[in-house]
C-alpha cells in the first residue's frame, strides 16, 4: 500500500501487514515528521463498524419467525461488539507502548520518481585555485628572471660585476689639495746632450695642515694624444740655466734628485707655502706636442 507524508508529500510503498488495525506511528525518512498510518479497511470491517440496519416491519405475521430474526440480530450485534472491543484493546496497547516504526527500517525506499530529499552537493570548482597557482608561478618566475638578469631594476648591484677600484686613500688625500702654479716649459740646447725639454713651476700646499715629500709625474704626448715618455720626481730642486747648457746629463740628474734640496724645501711645508720643482727630458722626440703634470703623492710630517 502507498503512504504519503502529510508534511513533505513523500510517498512510500510499505507492507500493510506491519500496520495495526488501530494505526501505527511512523517517521518520514526525509523530514523526520511522525504521523499515524492506518491499514486499509476490509469490507468485513466496514460491515462491522456500521450499525446493522433493521428492516422495518409493521407487524410480524408469524411470532416464531419474528423471534428467530430477533435472536439472529442479537447474535450479530454481539459479534460486532466483540470485534470493536478487541480493536480498542489493541489500540490502547499500541498507545501505551508508543511503537513508532521508522520508515527507513519498516518500509521500502520511496517510489521511483519521488524526490529523496537529499540534494547532492555540487562539487566545488577547482578552476579559480588553479588559475591563482598559475599566476603565482608566473610572478615568481618573473621575479627570479629580474633578480638574475637585471638586478639593477630591484636596486641591487649587478651580479658578477666587480666594484670599481678605489684609489688608495693616502694618494687621494695627499694629492687632492696640492696646486701647481707658474708652470712653464721650454727648450735649452746643451753642449753635450743636445736639445733639452724643461718643465718647471711651484707646488702649493692648500691643505689646512703641513705637508711634505710632494711628488709629481710629468708626461709628454704626441699629436694623437698618446704618451711618449714620462718621469716621476720629488719636488724641491732646480738647476740654473747655465748648468742646463753646459752640464752633462748625469750631473743634471744628480742635482735635481739631491736630498739636501729636498730636505730644505720639501719638508714641513706650511699651508699656503710652495715648493719649487723642475724636470728635464733628454733626447725629446720630434713627435712631442704637449705635456701633462699631476700630483701623485704628499704626506703629513
Amino acid at each position: 500500500m502507498l503512504v504519503q507524508c502529510p508534511e513533505c508529500s513523500t510517498k512510500y510503498d510499505l507492507d500493510e501487514d506491519k500496520l495495526d488495525h488501530g494505526g501505527t506511528k511512523v517517521r518520514c525518512k526525509r523530514c523526520q515528521h511522525v504521523f499515524t498510518a492506518f491499514r486499509p479497511m476490509s469490507s468485513a470491517d466496514i460491515l462491522l463498524d456500521d450499525p446493522v440496519p433493521v428492516p422495518e416491519s409493521h407487524a410480524p405475521s408469524d411470532p416464531d419467525s419474528a423471534q428467530g430474526e430477533e435472536l439472529e440480530l442479537e447474535r450479530l450485534l454481539s459479534k460486532a461488539r466483540e470485534r470493536q472491543a478487541a480493536a480498542a484493546g489493541q489500540e490502547d496497547k499500541v498507545g501505551k507502548e508508543e511503537m513508532i516504526a521508522d520508515l527507513q527500517g519498516a518500509f521500502q525506499p520511496p517510489l521511483l520518481g519521488q524526490d529523496s530529499g537529499e540534494t547532492a552537493a555540487k562539487p566545488k570548482s577547482k578552476a579559480p585555485l588553479f588559475v591563482l597557482l598559475v599566476l603565482l608561478a608566473i610572478l615568481c618566475a618573473l621575479l627570479a628572471g629580474v633578480y638574475f638578469l637585471k638586478p639593477e631594476l630591484l636596486g641591487l648591484p649587478s651580479r658578477g660585476a666587480e666594484p670599481p677600484a678605489r684609489p688608495e686613500a693616502g694618494a687621494v688625500e695627499g694629492a687632492a689639495q696640492i696646486a701647481l702654479e707658474n708652470v712653464r716649459q721650454y727648450f735649452v740646447p746643451n753642449e753635450k746632450e743636445g736639445q733639452l725639454f724643461i718643465i718647471e713651476g711651484k707646488a702649493v700646499n692648500n691643505f689646512p695642515e703641513p705637508r711634505e715629500l710632494i711628488r709629481l709625474k710629468a708626461t709628454l704626448y704626441d699629436r694623437q694624444g698618446g704618451a711618449v715618455t714620462s718621469q716621476e720626481f720629488t719636488c724641491g730642486n732646480v738647476v740654473t740655466l747655465y748648468q742646463l747648457q753646459v752640464s752633462a746629463r748625469k750631473n743634471i740628474e744628480e742635482e735635481l734628485s739631491a736630498k739636501v734640496g729636498i730636505l730644505a724645501h720639501n719638508t714641513n711645508v706650511q699651508p699656503g707655502a710652495s715648493v719649487p720643482f723642475m724636470v728635464v727630458f733628454f733626447g725629446t722626440p720630434d713627435s712631442v706636442e704637449e705635456f701633462g703634470l699631476e700630483v701623485i703623492q704628499s704626506s703629513a710630517p
